[in-house]
């Protein structure tokens, strides 16, 4: 499910001309009746006569518990049990009154997927978990801590249809956009589990990455859903220093996020120095030409305040002569840029080869002349294919060529 670049949103909601409409309480029980018209077919907000509660805005939830005739503090209950408290059932909803809470679960579900695997990283203690979708389809997501500091790397579609060729997602078959509801459900489950872990319950800082699986410009109404939940007082109160989308560069889309009114940073995932050479690595964003993504870059920073992120994946023998060392340096300077230098994790087959330390440091010394500011990724969790570019699952499989329509 891909929508078309164009696609333009309306107020906080994230809806373009449809409007979904909650019906009150019936004379008998509580039959809730949703009525979805123009477009709303995408937001998968009912499942099974269920309505997925993380699938709706913060308005949408205010106005579905209405409907049921109680007061509006009860949505406030209600949305702090959800993104504050973290809860997986309704039952654990214990200041909710028992009648709302059987009623809430006939006709409501807080979540929509399950994990079914963790992997523990030797290295580094990352985790990496396979969370089933319910209809036969897995997407994998990542915690990483950093001392005090907690990371959640999140996944955005069902396999990605970029086609870059470094990355092992990229190898699968894409499947679909993941809903907003499956976006959010995978950052309270996280947080859900660094929580229990805590000494105390103590809260520490957390950074939402979305450089899962996927590209999340290519699921931009979900992307948005999500990131306004995450900035909204009521839902995470998270800021744009906590919150990056990393994208492959779609241009107009890079331009949509700018003036959506978010509180996010952007990460553009660069990779070459060329046209030529991009073309071949990322072939389904070839036909923008480095020059127009990075004005979108940097027309992002300009109207966010914020400085882009340039990633470059580091492949030996591809991307990593002196001449690519001084052009990404001076591509570096043409905007309000930050540049994060990534050495290659390689999937099972490993197609391409990392540079080693020392020619590592040769490329960063090549860079420093020019690159106003510079850091290196050093991926965690690589022993369990949990570091950048190396999420994949059995229910992906193997594509035998390029995805349709990139």
């Amino acid at each position: 499910m891909v929508f078309p670049e164009s696609y333009t949103y309306h107020n906080n909601n994230c809806r373009r001309h449809g409007k979904i409409s909650w019906f009150g309480v019936l004379a008998h029980g509580i039959g809730l009746r949703v009525t979805f018209m123009h477009h709303n077919a995408h937001h998968g907000i009912v499942r099974n006569g269920k309505t997925h509660l993380r699938d709706l805005s913060l308005d949408q939830l205010s106005e579905f518990v209405s409907g049921f005739g109680e007061p509006p503090y009860r949505y406030r209950q209600l949305v702090s049990w959800l993104y504050e408290k973290l809860a997986g059932d309704f039952q654990e909803m214990t200041d909710l009154p028992l009648r709302l809470r059987e009623q809430l679960a006939h006709h409501a579900r807080v979540t929509s997927l399950r994990a079914t695997t963790v992997q523990v990283s030797q290295i580094d203690g990352t985790r990496k978990f396979l969370f089933d979708l319910g209809d036969g389809k897995s997407i994998e997501s990542v915690l990483m801590r950093h001392g005090q500091r907690v990371t959640l790397c999140i996944s955005s579609q069902v396999g990605c249809p970029m086609d870059c060729l470094f990355c092992q997602t990229s190898k699968g078959v894409f499947q679909r956009n993941l809903k907003c509801g499956e976006i959010l459900d995978q950052i309270c489950h996280l947080k859900r589990v660094c929580r229990d872990e805590d000494e105390a319950k103590k809260s520490h800082p957390v950074n939402i990455v979305f450089m899962g699986m996927g590209e999340p410009l290519l699921n931009y109404r979900s992307l948005v859903h999500a990131i306004r939940t995450l900035n909204a007082p009521e839902g995470f109160d998270m800021g744009s220093k906590r919150i990056t989308v990393s994208t492959s560069g779609l241009p107009r889309r890079m331009c949509n996020l700018a003036d959506a009114g978010l509180r996010c940073s952007l990460a553009l995932s660069l990779n070459a120095t060329t046209d030529s050479d991009r073309r071949r690595l990322m072939p389904a964003v070839s036909k923008y030409p480095i020059k127009e993504t990075i004005d979108a870059a940097r027309y992002f920073a300009e109207t966010s305040g914020r400085r882009v992120t340039l990633e470059y994946v580091l492949l030996r023998g591809e991307n990593t002569s002196d001449e690519d060392a001084r052009r990404l340096g001076k591509i570096s300077r043409q905007g309000p840029f930050k540049l994060n230098l990534i050495p290659y994790n390689p999937g099972p087959e490993g197609e391409y080869e990392t540079l080693d330390e020392d020619e590592l440091q040769r490329f960063i010394q090549l860079l420093l002349p020019y690159a106003p500011t510079l850091t290196v990724r050093r991926s965690k969790g690589p022993d369990i294919f949990a570091a950048c570019g190396q999420l994949w699952n059995q229910s992906l499989g193997y594509k035998k060529g390029p995805a349709e329509g990139t």
